[in-house]
């Protein structure tokens, strides 16, 4: 670009110079008088299509590169978006078919839903009254040993009691001990 300014500018001297000198005392304009100019004219148009040629037409064709990238990229989106077009207009054309069978998946997505529940329903209501008979049957143990234990610490007691309160009864505990012991 700054070339181009150069150049302009070296146009603008050389053609005013030249037109200065055109102007003479008493000069009748003639043809002949843009002679001169003309060559200059040539010479600068000649000159800058000499420089500015390979600039303008690696602009010209990086331009064109990217109008033929912009539109192989365009055709293959025309291309995809036909093709969602299509499907679009199939599903389109089909809807009342792809209705029945949403319905129809629904209707057995419930049934499997309904029939699934009732079975895990069964199955934790089998379980938990499982759990509970083994829970009541752990307590009723519990309770019948702790019961047995109360029943033998009452008769050790009441036996203590009867042989703490009767001397022949605690000389023959004694001696039967310590027999057997032997």
């Amino acid at each position: 670009m700054k070339v181009l300014v150069k150049y302009s500018f070296m146009f603008v001297v050389l053609t005013g110079s030249v037109m200065a000198a055109g102007k003479g005392a008493d000069h009748v304009p003639s043809i002949k008088d843009l002679f001169y100019p003309a060559i200059n004219f040539v010479v600068l148009v000649g000159f800058l299509v000499w420089k500015l040629k390979k600039p303008m037409k690696e602009m010209f064709n990086k331009k064109a590169d990217e109008v033929k990238t912009l539109m192989t990229s365009a055709a293959e989106k025309n291309k995809d978006a036909e093709v969602r077009l299509k499907l679009l207009q199939t599903k389109i054309n089909n809807i009342d078919t792809e209705l029945t069978k949403i319905r129809a998946d629904y209707d057995k997505d419930i049934t499997n839903f309904m029939h699934n529940q009732a079975t895990e329903t069964q199955s934790i209501i089998s379980r938990t009254k499982r759990d509970l008979e083994n829970k009541l049957e752990g307590e009723k143990k519990e309770l019948v040993e702790s019961m047995n234990e109360e029943l033998l610490s009452q008769v050790i007691a009441k036996t203590k009691q009867v042989i703490s309160s009767n001397n022949e009864f605690k000389s023959k505990a004694t001696s039967k001990i310590v027999s057997e012991l032997r």
